[in-house]
Parts: C-alpha cells; sequence; structure tokens
C-alpha cells in the first residue's frame, strides 16, 4: 500500500534479469522498438492482384489489402462503399484504396453517368479546391482522372468511373508527385465489362 513509511522518491530502475542470464535494461528497450519499427517500415513492397467479380473491379496493390465499408454523404445520398485498401507499415502519408458503391435510387446528383460524373467532380473540388482533371478515354469511361494536393500537403491521384448504377473510384495518396507506385496503381485499376 502507498504511503505506510518506504520512501519511493529515492527507488530507480533496476536492470531486469532474463533467465538465460541476459541483462535488459529499460531504457534501451525503446531502441529496440526503434529498430523494429524501421526494419518493419524498409520492407519491400509485394504487389498484390486483387480481382472482386462482385465489386466489378481489378487491380494491383503494391501490398496485402484489407477490406471494410463505409458510409458517407454525397451529393447523391449516403453511399455506403465497399472498399480495399493498402496502408505501408508505418507510413501515415500513403495509401492506396479502391471504392465502389451502388448509387442510391432516384436522380438526386444526376439521373446520367455523364451527370453523376460532372456532380462527382463538383463535389470533389468543394473538398480539395484546385483539381486537375482528365476525361477518361471512351472505352474506360464515363469518367475521369485527377491529381490534387490535401490539406495534409499529400499528393492524392484518383479515377472516378460510372458503370452499372455504381460509382468506381481508386485513390492513391503519397508525399511525392513522382511516386511511380501511384502510376502503376491507378493503371491497373479496371472496371470489369
Amino acid at each position: 500500500m502507498l504511503g505506510q513509511g518506504r520512501d519511493l522518491s529515492k527507488r530507480t530502475l533496476q536492470p531486469i534479469q532474463k533467465s538465460e542470464g541476459v541483462v535488459m535494461n529499460p531504457r534501451h528497450s525503446w531502441l529496440v522498438v526503434g529498430i523494429l519499427l524501421m526494419v518493419v517500415g524498409c520492407t519491400k513492397d509485394r504487389p498484390t492482384p486483387f480481382r472482386d467479380e462482385q465489386l466489378g473491379i481489378a487491380v494491383v496493390f503494391p501490398g496485402e489489402p484489407i477490406s471494410s465499408r463505409f458510409s458517407e454523404p454525397t451529393p447523391f445520398g449516403a453511399i455506403e462503399w465497399y472498399s480495399r485498401s493498402y496502408r505501408p507499415a508505418i507510413r501515415m502519408d500513403q495509401n492506396f484504396q479502391v471504392d465502389v458503391g451502388n448509387l442510391p435510387a432516384g436522380t438526386r446528383g444526376g439521373s446520367t453517368p455523364g451527370e453523376v460524373v460532372v456532380t462527382y467532380d463538383k463535389w470533389l473540388r468543394q473538398r480539395l479546391g484546385k483539381v486537375d482533371r482528365e476525361e477518361l478515354p471512351a472505352e474506360k469511361g464515363p469518367g475521369f482522372s485527377y491529381h490534387a494536393v490535401s490539406p495534409a500537403g499529400t499528393h492524392l491521384f484518383g479515377r472516378v468511373l460510372v458503370r452499372r448504377g455504381r460509382l468506381h473510384r481508386a485513390e492513391v495518396e503519397v508525399p511525392k508527385p513522382q511516386d511511380p507506385r501511384a502510376k502503376a496503381f491507378l493503371d491497373s485499376f479496371e472496371v470489369l465489362p
């Protein structure tokens, strides 16, 4: 119990003795953790093909993607997104993500794929400010590619397509605009027929 005559203020941390006789100083444990984080953070990406017939997409991620579902308010109404993403270990400024969501019933935000693309573009500009946009070729669209700088200073590259009443988007967030993984990821993104 505290305060029963023992002066704990003069107590110092003693090395921890392991059963094998190895002495581990607690102050050095942070160094070990730091080295482990560096090793994990410096591992090479392993390109991982991903194909989902139900979502109607194919893409090659730089590493093993994880799946998630989330809902997001949009100009079309709330969309529930089915998502796959890959974030390299210890890199909060990098993300590779593909989302597919059914457009809500009705004509809010557009009644044709072209109108939906225009509405999405306006919404993107409201959220990100300046957006450089390029139309996709007719055989890949309707949709567009874009580049913007996020409020955090990272570069966002993406593609948005409308097919079969669904929005398909692929987006990459990287610290430098010349990251070859961003181009490889977006070039591999395909909405299946």
